[in-house]
């Protein structure tokens, strides 16, 4: 038994129910993860089999077209390759964010330092701003929150998260990232003033591939249905945690709090 932690129990639950008992729920204890984490496995593997056959299905049919000879016309076949460059891009983000996910699934360190967050959280909005300039994209908050964390991850968090405001709500709706630290923990809160969300999804936004109701997102844009899985696992492995607040008509933000850097 390595880890110090789990060790720790071991010996505290023996003390209390015995050796042998203890023995024993250990080992079930690790049976009933392994079947879980072989179960989580084959959910990843089914979902992710799914999503990646949609743009594959849709690549083969613009090349069955071409081969049977429907793509005589020098405008048909331009637009048959962007459409297939299209799907070839949708599912480079797919594998892109497969792989971080099984990165973070396997309980790799993470590169550590000490990250200012509201440094971060800045450089984010002001790119924001310049792919929407008809938004209110605004940072509020403190002047600097450090955290001992993985700068890259932290950023990504935040630009999944504003990427989220913006393409699942209307055009020119206002979006707010703000930045406090009350006491141990700093605090991000990513707001928009949008539809919000209704009740019977809210409990299952963090889950991989989850689409509450794909006609909202906006402009068009591809979403694999991992943003927000991706957020979660990212903010778990920095010991913090996430959570959304929404309702119809109420607007959504997703709360999340980090621990602060230990002097």
């Amino acid at each position: 038994m390595k880890n110090p932690v789990k060790r720790m129990k071991w010996w505290r639950r023996a003390l209390i129910v015995g050796p042998e008992v203890a023995a024993a729920t250990a080992v079930k204890e690790a049976f009933d993860g392994q079947r879980r984490a072989q179960d989580r496995l084959r959910s990843f593997v089914a979902d992710a089999s799914h999503e990646l056959r949609t743009p594959l299905a849709t690549m083969h049919g613009w090349i069955d077209l071409y081969v049977q000879g429907g793509l005589r016309e020098p405008g048909e076949l331009d637009h048959a390759m962007e459409r297939m460059q299209a799907e070839v891009g949708r599912m480079r983000l797919l594998v892109d964010e497969l792989a971080l996910l099984a990165h973070l699934d396997s309980d790799r360190p993470l590169d550590r330092r000490p990250v200012d967050v509201v440094a971060l959280a800045g450089e984010v909005v002001e790119d924001a701003r310049v792919v929407s300039p008809d938004r209110a994209i605004t940072r509020l908050g403190v002047a600097e929150a450090v955290v001992d964390g993985d700068g890259p991850r932290i950023q990504q968090v935040l630009r999944n998260l504003v990427g989220n405001a913006v393409q699942h709500t209307p055009p020119g709706t206002p979006v707010t990232v703000t930045i406090d630290q009350p006491g141990r923990e700093v605090v991000i809160a990513v707001r928009d003033e949008g539809d919000g969300i209704a009740p019977e999804h809210l409990a299952h936004v963090f889950e991989r591939f989850y689409r509450a109701d794909p006609s909202r997102s906006r402009g068009g844009g591809a979403s694999s249905g991992l943003g927000l899985a991706i957020v979660e696992a990212i903010v778990i492995a920095h010991g913090g945690t996430v959570g959304v607040i929404s309702a119809p008509g109420e607007g959504t933000t997703v709360r999340i709090l980090l621990p602060c850097r230990t002097n």
